[in-house]
């Protein structure tokens, strides 16, 4: 037997609270309508009236009640509430008694039928109401008839139609006003049900934002730790096997590279816990140190060359601009993945160089190239939105490209990066930042 969730126990209080509000909304309208019309009545039973059809007097306590028990449904039908309440003051008429207490049903009946029911029908029943006023003016004319001639009793002509056009006036009035009153709460009604309508909407729209706001960061997050893990992993491997090599020749190299492999290690643990924090942060508040960018390449190249790939880095301009957060962090990602494809891939003997430099076009932009004199073959793409995919994908989200090509003598891998006005502003060259030499020509070939 399966365990009520949470949704389907709200859902049956929910219809248990609705269905107890109805039966309230109904008692209140009909209980004192039958009590008055007990009241009514009180002084005796009599059959139908002098004109009509004549039936007992139970018949006309039937259709009185009849007349008003419709009210109870008024809510959650009313266009068949009004309808039943119509036909039931119509034989009232028809049997020769004038609406009584069932009276008061139909100002009740218009008001819900205004509120709750479509504008047809709503327009539709005042209508008849209106319709059942002049047949009420009607009834009181004939009456009025009957009187004259049955007890030789005089009235003007005049005097019965005035009376006969106060009754009836009276009877469209109420309606009318009734009527009126339901219009407007139901106008409100809608209004209100709109707004909430229009509420729920932007909560599932902000829900749905919050969500792919997420996912965005989980995929960010996702591909900063493959360039931490990588070459961090790479960095530790290589220096695992230059260590096994020289352990026996050069004891003190070795131990340089197993303090380098602990030292990254550390690093790389540091930085997955760090990202790793934001997952568990309900808050998404996390102290985290900023993040690196192009003025932390010269420590990225010491500690690839560290790990036994030579390297340089040449910086072709005397001060570059002060980057966007997101531009100096891809900058500095593209880089890294860059140095640990050719530190895995590129064989033994190879060496690589890095270039920074800003264009000088009408649209300023900063360009990087690595170039490695490795096999001249792309790192294949591991399909999960990192390597050679990652670092365009990096590239296009500030409007930069990279582009990747191999020679005969290794691979390069060229990027740029626009930069808008909001990039204005200089800061020095980092320090250390290696030699100044001309550029190459594959910077100048992307001018």
């Amino acid at each position: 037997m399966p365990l009520p969730t949470d949704t389907s126990v709200a859902g049956h209080q929910e219809a248990k609270t609705r269905t107890r509000r109805r039966l309230i909304d109904a008692l209140i309208k009909v209980l004192p309508l039958l009590v008055l019309m007990l009241f009514s009545h009180s002084g005796g039973m009599r059959s139908s009236g002098e004109i009509g059809i004549q039936v007992p007097w139970w018949v006309i306590i039937l259709v009185e009640v009849f007349a008003i028990l419709p009210l109870a449904f008024s809510r959650t039908n009313p266009g068949a509430a009004a309808g039943v309440i119509a036909v039931f003051c119509a034989t009232q008429l028809v049997i020769g008694t004038a609406p009584g207490v069932s009276a008061l049903a139909v100002p009740l009946v218009l008001y819900a039928c205004a509120k709750y029911s479509t504008p047809r029908v709503s327009w539709s029943f005042l209508a008849v109401a209106l319709l059942g006023a002049a047949a009420l003016g009607a009834y009181f004319i004939f009456l009025d008839m009957y009187y004259m001639q049955q007890y030789d009793y005089y009235n003007s002509w005049t005097n019965s139609l005035v009376s006969a056009g106060l009754i009836a006036g009276f009877a469209a009035a109420v309606a009318l006003t009734s009527w009126l009153a339901g219009h407007l709460a139901g106008r409100r009604r809608r209004e209100l049900g709109a707004i909430s309508e229009r509420n729920q909407l932007l909560i599932r729209e902000r829900d749905q934002e919050a969500r792919l706001a997420v996912d965005a960061e989980r995929m960010r997050i996702a591909r900063e730790m493959h360039d931490v893990i990588s070459h961090s992993m790479s960095v530790m491997i290589a220096q695992a096997d230059g260590g096994r090599y020289v352990l026996q020749q050069s004891p003190e190299r070795a131990e340089r590279a197993f303090a380098t492999i602990s030292d990254t290690g550390r690093e790389a643990l540091t930085e997955m816990r760090r990202m790793l924090g934001v997952l568990r942060d309900e808050d998404g508040a996390l102290q985290k140190r900023p993040a690196p960018g192009v003025q932390d390449l010269p420590q990225l190249i010491e500690d690839v060359a560290a790990s036994g790939l030579p390297v340089r880095l040449h910086m072709l301009s005397d001060s570059i601009p002060k980057l966007p957060e997101g531009v100096g962090l891809a900058a500095y990602r593209i880089v890294q993945e860059a140095l640990t494809n050719t530190l895995k891939h590129a064989g033994p003997q190879a060496h690589a160089e890095v270039w920074v430099a800003t264009a000088a076009e009408a649209e300023p932009a900063l360009m990087l190239e690595v170039r490695d004199s490795g096999r001249g073959a792309a790192a294949p793409d591991d399909g999960a939105g990192s390597g050679l995919l990652g670092m365009t994908e990096r590239a296009r989200l500030y409007g930069g490209t990279v582009t990747t090509r191999a020679h005969a003598g290794g691979f390069d891998v060229l990027a740029r990066f626009p930069l808008g006005a909001d990039s204005a502003g200089s800061a020095g060259s980092p320090a250390g930042s290696g030699d100044q030499s001309a550029p190459p020509d594959q910077v100048e070939e992307t001018r």
